[in-house]
């Protein structure tokens, strides 16, 4: 009799400590990721102290093999790191066409996007602004209100923010968390259908506890023709002590100063994925 009783009192604590693991859904995993709680932290190996201290004619040996990996693999290298910017750049600025204005919206001139490339027209204007704001959702309980704040210049330069409020239903209830990124952008590639930009920032995030990091945005702006127009974006950073990717894609159709869009987005914190499709409207002025 002690036996199956020593044996139910071991099951249940296998039981108790498998319920405790299974609480927290994917907005609890990330947080836990962000403290540093998270499975890779946890398993990360530590440095062998019995390893010896190279002699001089091998650090000399190293030396030379590394000059001559820098000088001949660090070129096409640097070129081939550096070709998402100065590639596009080259193609869509063929002719180097640099001084570009904004239309009242997209399409607001006929055969044209939303730039307007070396124009003196009266009706154009040095800067734009974007709100947008949309739903997404999963279908399996995790749902996502977010907003965006895009303002963008002539001279290139611009501002890119978002913040974003998650809701994830579970078996014992709702978890939510709030995050969001501020960046300043630059468009290293324009034309009337095309723009492209990058920019750093940070990102931050708020749940039980609040932490930040940093961000990297790479994104790209498409106006195929009247009245469409197809975006997508690009971040990787971090929060705490968590890795963060980031991948956003839309389409849109545009009417004057609104835009209605679906699209999918796909963001990674840590251990967890959250992804879902979108429905936005984005005011264009």
């Amino acid at each position: 009799m002690s036996r199956w009783i020593m044996i139910l009192l071991g099951l249940s604590m296998v039981i108790c400590g498998m319920t405790d693991t299974s609480l927290g859904g994917d907005l609890q995993q990330i947080e836990d990721s962000v403290e540093g709680n998270s499975s890779k932290n946890r398993k990360r190996d530590s440095g062998n102290p019995d390893d010896c201290a190279p002699s001089s004619s091998e650090c000399e040996s190293d030396s030379w093999t590394t000059q001559i990996i820098v000088d001949v693999f660090g070129p096409p290298l640097f070129y081939a790191v550096t070709s998402p910017w100065w590639v596009p750049a080259a193609i869509i600025e063929e002719d180097g066409l640099c001084e570009a204005s904004y239309q009242k919206y997209p399409y607001a001139a006929e055969d044209s996007g939303f730039l307007l490339i070396n124009t003196e027209s009266p009706t154009v204007k040095p800067f734009t602004l974007q709100l947008g704001s949309e739903y997404a959702t999963d279908f399996s309980g995790l749902e996502r209100i977010g907003n965006r704040i895009q303002w963008d210049t002539s001279s290139r330069f611009g501002v890119d923010t978002e913040w974003n409020y998650w809701n994830e239903t579970t078996p014992h209830g709702n978890d939510t968390l709030w995050n969001g990124d501020f960046n300043l952008t630059y468009r290293f590639a324009q034309s009337e259908s095309v723009q492209m930009y990058s920019g750093i920032g940070v990102n931050w995030l708020s749940g039980s506890s609040s932490d930040a990091g940093v961000n990297f945005t790479y994104g790209i702006d498409l106006f195929p023709s009247n009245p469409f127009v197809i975006r997508g974006v690009i971040d990787a950073g971090t929060i705490g002590d968590a890795d963060l990717y980031h991948a956003k894609a839309s389409f849109g159709w545009i009417y004057k100063h609104l835009e209605v869009s679906t699209g999918y987005d796909f963001l990674h914190i840590g251990d967890s994925n959250l992804q879902g499709i979108t429905l936005g409207l984005t005011l264009w002025f």
